[in-house]
């Protein structure tokens, strides 16, 4: 019951972090851009609180410096027409002329011009910046803290993790608390003479990695996130993961074909850019993934290393077959010396088992 409050707790505190680092985005989002605007693209310029919600970005007006007062006072008149409602007294009907005004004076001027929605452009970018704040806020909490909500699932992977390497290890007759008094290199010397899968010793690094961090020995704080990743996000989530970055490919498809069909309009990319943040986010997310998790599941490495081991034992009981009939033959002189192959030895064993059988059957039915 203390579990479940404690869960519903940092539950809580996660959805609080997520929304407050999603208004702290959203707030400066207009400075970041036009400073980055600034930065990137010193030849457009950033205008806002001409149309609601809305941005414009358009190609600096690069005519002459005599017409160029005369260019601004056009620009500054269709905004002032487009804040007062002088096109229409209708919002909606308004601000469409003034967007075409707005069209037209560009179109004259030879200068680009977009409207950008921001709460659709990018919103999809508030979502994933608040959800990777607060993850990592909620991972660096103290363990104790009933805020921790994402440190509280790292720790339960990481006693989930220790006690199968635990029973793994006993199970193979080597003690595993041994394995926290030596060195890496020392570890790996004595798990290669053991007879544990291969696979262990990446599993033991990991685990030890972050007993080290937990105890607080180290301090890399990338080894909670990598562990994390690599033994709860990489192994559950996954597929999900893949699955969703195709639904973010379809989504993107969907939004450029209506851009194909002109139903959205080359200077209103705010849908596009929406669909184009949605797939970035999620091919990211894939990145990181796939960077963090095992090169295989860990169920197909056992089982290659198991497949490796049985090949290597058949060939080894092969190859003594053959030295134990080489050495019958050459005993008896009557052989080349070279060993008969494997199959040859199960045909002379049938046979000599046949033999046998109709010995034993002759022997009873002249006993009767």
């Amino acid at each position: 019951m203390a579990d479940s409050s404690q869960n519903t707790t940092g539950l809580a505190a996660y959805l609080f972090i997520f929304a407050l680092a999603i208004v702290t985005t959203v707030s400066l989002q207009e400075t970041v851009i036009k400073g980055s605007i600034d930065a990137v693209f010193p030849n457009y310029e950033f205008i806002t609180n001409v149309i609601p919600g809305e941005w414009i970005i358009m190609s600096r007006d690069l005519t002459p410096k005599d017409e160029f007062g005369s260019q601004r006072e056009k620009l500054n008149d269709i905004v002032f027409k487009i804040r007062h409602r002088e096109f229409d007294t209708d919002q909606t009907i308004n601000l469409l002329r003034g967007k075409k005004a707005l069209r037209e004076y560009t179109m004259n001027n030879d200068q680009t011009l977009y409207f950008i929605n921001p709460y659709i452009a990018i919103f999809p970018l508030h979502i994933f910046i608040g959800g990777l704040i607060a993850f990592l806020i909620s991972m660096y909490l103290p363990a104790g803290s009933k805020l921790a909500w994402i440190r509280a699932k790292l720790m339960r992977e990481y006693e989930r993790v220790g006690s199968l390497l635990e029973k793994q290890f006993d199970a193979h007759g080597v003690n595993f608390k041994e394995m926290f008094k030596v060195s890496r290199s020392e570890r790996e010397q004595l798990l290669r003479f053991t007879t544990l899968p291969q696979v262990v010793v990446t599993e033991v690094e990991d685990y030890i990695s972050l007993h080290q961090y937990v105890e607080g020995h180290s301090r890399n704080f990338l080894v909670p996130v990598l562990f994390y990743f690599r033994y709860r996000i990489s192994a559950s989530y996954g597929n999900l993961i893949q699955g969703l970055v195709s639904g973010g490919a379809a989504i993107l498809i969907f939004v450029i074909g209506l851009r194909g069909l002109k139903l959205i309009p080359q200077e209103e990319p705010s849908l596009i850019l929406m669909a184009l943040s949605i797939e970035f986010i999620l091919l990211i997310v894939l990145m990181i993934t796939f960077a963090g998790s095992a090169q295989e599941e860990r169920l197909d490495r056992v089982v290659k290393e198991l497949e490796a081991e049985q090949r290597d034992a058949i060939k080894h009981q092969t190859d003594t077959i053959q030295e134990v009939l080489g050495d019958r033959r050459g005993s008896g002189g009557g052989g080349t010396g070279s060993s008969d192959s494997l199959s040859e030895y199960e045909e002379q064993r049938l046979l000599d088992e046949v033999l046998s059988l109709m010995l034993k059957e002759a022997e009873r039915k002249r006993s009767v």
